[in-house]
């Protein structure tokens, strides 16, 4: 459940606030519960999100690498704990561009079931008991660039972000490693019921010790659409991809899109014969009469299979 609001009336400059609680159950057992909000402040001069969450998850692990995740074979595993995040962005330019940090913490525990099971020697070693009972702490800078018309439904404009996640024994995580993101979002208006969007992002893991869900994770956050995330995951990843938007009837539209990326240990291993494309479409159907804000369900195909993504907002 989510509201949408504007934090002072009289301003029309600031995007949309929005605060909000979900909760979720799985028929594999999995369950999730999380508050959280982002608010747009003094005519967008600030801009603050934070969020809380527990989880117990029941999720299939592949391995790392793209051996292991062409291979296909899974062993399950079950992630639980908490987690708190809170980041908070300046405007420093008036053409939308922003500087902030973030910090997070997170308390989780991990277990492999192997009961009845023989998965290859891989997957246990790329899973040793140390990562799997973790406390991470992270502090980072953020870079934002965000000249979207719309930030629920953009049809104009661009955003850029780059970030960086500083884990370190000396503010309480168990590790010390680093993670690193970017990613550019551009918006085409082609005409009032078509739009254009390109997305492409980049990600890394630095570190003697990463736990395994602070690699990069394919197929995660619609990066792409097509591949279960965590079948593929290691400490470098690219994904690029393009979509149409079309409004068709009453609140009804309608999207396709494609896309290629790859994940590899290192920047010299990615070869262009380990691609990893995708492509699909999908429906959407707005929900709210003030704000553009779609649910969508969108079926998208990768090279080792397919998947239903459901889900409120575009995808980028």
């Amino acid at each position: 459940m989510g509201y949408i609001f504007q934090v002072d009336k009289n301003d029309t400059t600031s995007p949309p606030s929005v605060v909000g609680l979900m909760g979720m159950r799985t028929n594999n057992g999995s369950r999730a519960a999380g508050l959280g909000g982002a608010l747009h402040l003094k005519h967008d001069q600030y801009r603050v999100a934070a969020a809380y969450g527990r989880v117990d998850l029941n999720v299939d692990f592949f391995g790392v690498g793209h051996f292991a995740g062409n291979r296909g074979v899974e062993a399950p595993l079950n992630f639980s704990g908490k987690g708190f995040i809170i980041q908070g962005f300046r405007k420093i330019h008036p053409n939308k561009i922003f500087v902030g940090a973030r910090f997070q913490i997170r308390d989780l525990s991990a277990r492999l079931n192997l009961e009845g099971r023989n998965p290859p020697n891989d997957i246990i070693d790329s899973a040793p008991g140390d990562l799997l009972q973790v406390k991470t702490v992270a502090i980072g800078p953020r870079f934002l660039w965000d000249t979207r018309d719309n930030s629920f439904y953009p049809t104009r404009g661009h955003d850029f972000e780059v970030g960086a996640n500083f884990f370190g024994k000396g503010i309480g995580s168990k590790f010390t490693y680093q993670t690193y993101t970017a990613a550019f979002n551009k918006y085409v208006r082609i005409d009032d019921k078509q739009v254009l969007a390109y997305r492409i992002m980049g990600c890394s893991a630095n570190g003697d010790r990463v736990p395994i869900y602070d690699l990069c994770l394919y197929g995660a956050s619609s990066d792409l659409r097509g591949y279960a995330a965590g079948q593929y995951q290691d400490r470098r990843m690219f994904a690029a991809q393009a979509e149409y938007r079309r409004k068709l009837f009453w609140r009804f539209g309608m999207a396709a899109f494609g896309g290629v990326g790859g994940i590899a240990h290192e920047l010299s291993e990615f070869r262009s014969d380990k691609l990893l494309p995708a492509a699909g479409a999908g429906l959407r159907f707005r929900i709210t009469k003030v704000n553009p804000v779609n649910f969508r369900v969108d079926y998208g195909i990768g090279r080792s299979g397919h998947t239903v993504t459901i889900s409120v907002g575009e995808a980028f």
